[in-house]
């Protein structure tokens, strides 16, 4: 396992990772850490190991095949300008059962995952030396299982310490939360995909990516581990059909999502948290990359409107509407 490296200039980390390749997912001889079955409607844990084949389980919790981080990483460290420290961490990858009645994911199987989530989320923050955990994905689209990353760092990564810093000036200048006043700007505006009762999914006004959206609660909330089961149910439902409205638009290309949570640790700045969706329809361009200026080939307008139209589609053969 390697180590974490500062840049000398933007304070950006790397993980210097040698050898490594591949996604970390897990193979079909892996043992999971934690298997969920689904009794009831409730995720109750299993403590025998039943078998990836098993028709019973919900989520299977895995450790990573290629971690970014590990508890055995080298305790070793380097100050400025050749700051580094360990790569120090948790990383588990959750995967939900595939769903047989259907080619695609369900609201179901989202819920379960975020359950799972919210629950290795607070077995995490009780660690040692976990200071942020992490949760994201790298999907393959087209319908894909669902199935999310969990990484723990010891410290905030400086995207959400920036992001972070920045909503607390706002906060401390204008008494309002960023979040919050975008929300209310882009209610049933024209970068509005979706709305749930709880939840909103909308493109950025000035995107990094083209068809890029985010998704956010409607009320202020600054804890992803308060967000009760009901709340979860309805982000699994925006997700599948937000989700499913990119994959009809953009024909099932790969994707990322990265949770933006505040960091459950006391004393620390705290964000209103909300989920970023990055579609991979180009390569990143020079520009991008060497001076962070994005160039998207639509507009945010056009592109909620367009996954808007067809995630309502979704939502409709979900609640069993002909379309």
């Amino acid at each position: 396992m390697g180590a974490m490296r500062k840049n000398h200039i933007t304070d950006r980390y790397t993980v210097i990772r040698p050898g490594s390749s591949g996604d970390g997912a897990p193979q079909p001889e892996d043992e999971p850490v934690i298997s969920l079955v689904s009794r009831d409607g409730v995720l109750q844990r299993v403590h025998d190991y039943e078998g990836r084949d098993n028709d019973g389980w919900a989520i299977q919790v895995f450790e990573s095949r290629n971690p970014i981080v590990s508890v055995d990483a080298e305790e070793t460290y380097g100050d400025n300008p050749q700051y580094h420290h360990p790569a120090y961490g948790y990383h588990y990858v959750l995967i939900a059962a595939e769903d047989k009645t259907s080619d695609v994911s369900g609201p179901d199987q989202w819920l379960n995952i975020l359950v799972a989530v919210q629950d290795r989320m607070r077995w995490l923050y009780d660690q040692k030396k976990v200071g942020y955990v992490s949760v994201f994905a790298d999907m393959s689209g087209g319908g894909a299982t669902p199935h999310l990353q969990i990484a723990t760092f010891p410290g905030v990564p400086p995207v959400i310490a920036t992001e972070a810093k920045a909503a607390s000036t706002i906060q401390n200048e204008r008494g309002v939360c960023v979040m919050c006043q975008m929300i209310k700007g882009e209610s049933d505006g024209p970068r509005q995909v979706l709305q749930t009762d709880g939840f909103m999914a909308f493109c950025p006004w000035s995107p990094s990516y083209p068809y890029e959206f985010w998704i956010a609660p409607k009320k202020h909330s600054t804890s992803f581990l308060r967000a009760s089961q009901r709340d979860l149910g309805d982000l699994a439902l925006m997700l599948r059909t937000s989700l499913g409205g990119m994959e009809k638009v953009l024909g099932g290309i790969p994707y990322s999502l990265a949770f933006h949570l505040s960091p459950e640790k006391k004393n620390t700045r705290q964000i209103h948290w909300h989920i970023e969706v990055y579609p991979a329809t180009s390569a990143p361009t020079s520009l991008d990359r060497g001076f962070g200026i994005s160039l998207s080939h639509t507009s945010p307008e056009d592109a909620a409107k367009e996954m808007g139209a067809a995630g309502r589609k979704v939502l409709a053969n979900i609640m069993g509407i002909d379309d």
